[in-house]
């Protein structure tokens, strides 16, 4: 279950720039409520946020809203 969570969060980073603030400063505030193995939490909170910046910034909105529906209804 714990890799679907490492896909939630990077999607969620992706698309939710608030999210995507609390990962950077606060990496493991923005883990609550997911779940995660240390391994995967050290890996994403060593992730390079500017890649995600760059990926959201080029994400089609509607690829954005399908990741929305899918993580609220998986």
């Amino acid at each position: 279950m714990s890799k679907q969570g490492v896909g939630i969060v990077i999607g969620r980073a992706v698309v939710d720039k608030k999210y995507r603030e609390v990962l950077k400063k606060r990496p493991h505030a923005a883990f609550e409520g997911y779940e995660l193995t240390n391994e995967e939490r050290q890996a994403l909170a060593a992730m390079d946020t500017g890649a995600l910046d760059k990926l959201a910034d080029s994400l089609d909105k509607r690829l954005q809203s399908w990741y929305v529906a899918w993580a609220l209804h998986p």
